[in-house]
């Protein structure tokens, strides 16, 4: 399960368990070579490169390593796993994904409530 480790100036210190690599992995790969995302800036909330980009540095993670993410990082995972989640059919999903729709749900959630717990730290520190 994700664990936030520490928060550092503008990114997330996390460890993640080998489920949620090869799930973050599997979305961005999907997103970035599986199917076309129209206007993939605005859909997925970074650039094509940049998620490319992370996606080099996952498939290269190790479960329980800690990594270092940025919001925007986040946000790009729950996004492709969002676009994933409403682009693939129920029965192509596992074989695709290699998980349940419902587990890739649990993880977007997971990330939803990281992102927004960073946000309040971050709002609460400048206020």
């Amino acid at each position: 399960m994700m664990t936030v480790e520490a928060q550092k100036n503008e990114s997330l210190i996390l460890r993640l368990d080998e489920d949620e690599i090869e799930q973050w992995n599997n979305a961005l790969n999907e997103v970035c070579n599986g199917f076309t995302v129209a206007n993939f800036p605005a859909a997925i909330g970074v650039s094509r490169d940049h998620a490319l980009t992370l996606l080099e540095r996952l498939h290269h993670a190790s479960s329980n390593q800690m990594q270092t993410f940025s919001l925007d990082d986040l946000l790009a995972v729950r996004n492709a796993l969002t676009t994933v989640l409403a682009e693939l059919d129920s029965g192509e999903y596992p074989a695709r994904m290699g998980f349940a729709v419902e587990e890739s749900r649990r993880t977007r959630d997971a990330l939803d409530s990281v992102a927004a717990r960073y946000r309040f730290d971050r709002f609460h520190k400048t206020a």
